[in-house]
């Protein structure tokens, strides 16, 4: 029997952003039972389903780019399989496209490299942006686990300012593995000091590394 892969991508927020890695797994399997999918099973004596996905967010954490592998048994209508998940799940997990590939990929833990975070700041004096900043650049050759970041405005709003972090996720050169979590504690302890306003923060994407480009898990099946 003729097997094909299915790489798919979800988003995860609003309430499902405080369930957990195990949960959500859960919840896509009996979403996937519910709409017949044919997905493969492992063999042996407590055989379970061929889905493997990517670096699972802290809980708390919202996400616009999950990523995930499925293994199914025959050809089926990505359109179908997109409607009829989404039909047995919540909108805040939210299947959002959905690919064939038979070409050998590395595991998505083992390919995704860097991950963008976006944080929504906001601040009552626009003249202490440089030296905020400065801050960050200090952070960065601090933790050494930052790829890179940029800053971007509002063009809804004047006092808004999106921080944008990519973080590694795995060991490259002589970096280190972002932590989400211990960054945001630095985050928050410069912009208290600062008197600047974390709005919001969310997973925006995730990439890997080509050459020197940076691409989606989609991008590369």
């Amino acid at each position: 029997m003729e097997n094909y892969k299915i790489r798919f991508k979800f988003q995860k927020i609003n309430e499902f952003k405080y369930i957990s890695h195990l949960e959500t797994v859960r919840l896509l399997i009996m979403a996937a039972r519910r709409s017949k999918i044919p997905i493969r099973y492992s063999e042996g004596f407590n055989p379970n389903p061929k889905l493997n996905f990517s670096f699972p967010v802290p809980v708390g954490l919202g996400s616009l780019a999950e990523y995930a592998d499925m293994e199914v048994c025959e050809k089926i209508d990505l359109g179908r399989f997109v409607i009829d998940l989404n039909n047995n799940l919540g909108y805040g997990l939210k299947i959002l496209d959905a690919v064939f590939h038979k070409e050998k990929l590395p595991s998505l833990m083992a390919d995704i490299s860097v991950i963008k975070y976006v944080f929504r700041l906001c601040f009552d004096d626009k003249s202490i942006l440089e030296e905020y900043k400065n801050e960050i650049d200090s952070i960065k050759k601090e933790i050494k686990s930052i790829w890179m970041y940029e800053f971007s405005e509002s063009q809804d709003d004047a006092d808004i300012v999106y921080l944008n972090i990519f973080g590694y996720t795995k060991m490259l050169n002589d970096n280190k593995i972002f932590k989400f979590n211990d960054f945001l504690i630095n985050l928050r302890y410069l912009s208290n000091n600062k008197n600047v306003g974390i709005m919001d923060f969310f997973k925006e994407e995730a990439y890997v590394i080509r050459g020197d480009i940076l691409k989606t898990p989609m991008d590369i099946v």
